[in-house]
C-alpha cells in the first residue's frame, strides 16, 4: 500500500512538472510570434523605429519647407542659395527611398513639389544673373497693391485686404504678362508674405485662413503660366 501511494505522489509531481513545462514553452512561443507579427504586418512601424519618421511626415515637412523657401526675399536666398540646394538633394533622397510608402494621392503631391521647386530655382537663377530693375519694381508695387504699395506699413487689420488687393490683380491681368513680369510679381508676393510673417501674431484666426486660401490660389496660378510659358518656348524651339 505504501509502495502504491509513493508511485501514485511521483506521477503527479511528474505530471505537474510536465504542465508547467508545456506553459512555458506555450508561453514563449506566442511572444516570438508576438515579435515576428509587428515586423512582418506592420513595416511602417517598424520603419518609424529605424528612420523616426515616416514617409508622411517627411512629405509634410518638405511642403513646409518649401513655403518657407519660397516667402524669403532675394537678398536671404542669395546668401543661403548653395546651403538650401543640399537641403532639397537631402529631403529628396529621403522621399525618393520612401516613395512607395506614400499614398496615390501624396506621390502626386510630392511630384508637383518637385515641379514647384524647379520652377522657383530656375526663377532665382534667372534673378541672379539679371537683378531686378528697382524703378520697374516700384511701378509694379503699385500696380498690385494700390493704397497698400509701402508693405512695411501693412498692419493686421489690413493685411488682409492687401492680400485681396494684390490677387485680383493676378487674376484679371495675369494672362498677358510675360516671364519676366512674374518674376517682379512673385517678389513683391514674397514681401508680402515676410510682412505677413512679422505681425502673424496680431492676425485674426478668420484673416490668416483667408490669407492662407489666397496664397493656394496664387501658386496654383503662377504654376500655369509657367506650364504655358514653358510651352511657348517649346512651340518657337520647333
Amino acid at each position: 500500500m505504501k509502495i502504491l501511494t509513493k508511485v501514485t505522489q511521483c506521477a503527479s509531481v511528474l505530471c505537474i512538472c510536465y504542465l508547467l513545462s508545456s506553459c512555458e514553452g506555450r508561453r514563449e512561443v506566442e511572444n516570438t510570434e508576438e515579435v515576428t507579427v509587428v515586423t512582418k504586418d506592420e513595416p511602417d512601424t517598424a520603419r518609424l523605429v529605424r528612420s523616426g519618421k515616416t514617409a508622411e511626415e517627411q512629405l509634410e515637412e518638405f511642403r513646409a519647407w518649401l513655403n518657407e523657401q519660397t516667402e524669403k526675399g532675394d537678398t536671404a536666398i542669395k546668401k543661403e542659395w548653395p546651403k538650401v540646394q543640399d537641403e532639397l538633394r537631402r529631403r529628396n533622397a529621403q522621399l525618393e527611398q520612401n516613395f512607395d510608402s506614400l499614398s496615390d494621392k501624396s506621390q502626386e503631391e510630392y511630384r508637383r513639389l518637385q515641379a514647384r521647386y524647379e520652377r522657383w530655382e530656375n526663377q532665382q537663377e534667372r534673378r541672379q544673373q539679371q537683378p531686378l530693375d528697382p524703378k520697374k519694381l516700384s511701378e509694379w508695387q503699385s500696380l498690385l497693391l494700390r493704397e497698400y504699395s509701402n508693405i512695411n506699413k501693412i498692419e493686421a487689420n489690413n493685411i488682409r485686404e492687401a492680400y485681396l488687393t494684390f490677387m485680383g490683380v493676378v487674376r484679371t491681368k495675369r494672362r498677358n504678362w510675360t516671364q519676366d513680369d512674374w518674376d517682379y510679381v512673385d517678389h513683391i508676393y514674397s514681401q508680402l508674405n515676410q510682412r505677413r510673417r512679422q505681425i502673424e501674431n496680431q492676425i485674426t484666426t478668420g484673416d490668416n485662413l483667408k490669407i492662407r486660401s489666397l496664397q493656394a490660389e496664387y501658386l496654383a496660378l503662377e504654376g500655369s503660366a509657367d506650364t504655358q510659358s514653358l510651352l511657348r518656348s517649346t512651340d518657337k524651339d520647333r
